[in-house]
């Protein structure tokens, strides 16, 4: 079964065409038919292969990132560890965390951290988008971490 079903119409976005979704997971098929649904639906995509590529380019194109779609499930840097390394730079980042695996872990992050959802493998592009959009919505306020960032789970 694959791990997100194509949709036969593209997904309306109520949003506008400047959303810029950061796109992470490491296995390249999957995130190739992600970027595509969300393109589809009118967002615009940055591809990272992993964790340490995702912090890589959120620093470098981090004003123009509305929000970040994470694998959880990650060889090197995990997507616990990646999530906790992206809010120590934005608080209010929103991030949207896929899963085929450790979805209680994810519900439990959803439930503690602002600005964080959660759509399981597989999904369709209208629940991917709809997740997405809710996140972007509901971003709260910025705020500046002093301390490190430490893995949250």
């Amino acid at each position: 079964m694959p791990a997100c079903a194509p949709d036969a119409l593209p997904v309306e976005s109520e949003l506008t065409r400047t959303e810029v979704i950061l796109v992470v997971d490491d296995e390249e098929s999957f995130r190739a038919a992600v970027v595509r649904q969300l393109q589809n639906a009118g967002f615009s995509t940055i591809e990272a292969r992993d964790g340490s590529d995702a912090i890589k380019k959120f620093a470098e194109r981090r004003e123009e990132i509305t929000a970040v779609l994470l694998d959880l499930v990650m060889p090197n840097t995990s997507g616990g560890e990646t999530l906790a390394i992206l809010r120590y730079y934005d608080s209010t980042l929103p991030v949207v965390v896929t899963s085929g695996y450790s979805e209680i872990d994810a519900l439990r992050l959803r439930e503690t951290e602002r600005g964080v959802g959660f759509v399981g493998k597989p999904f369709t592009a209208a629940e991917l988008t709809d997740e997405l959009r809710r996140v972007i919505r509901e971003r709260p306020p910025k705020h500046r971490h002093s301390t490190p960032p430490k893995p949250l789970f």
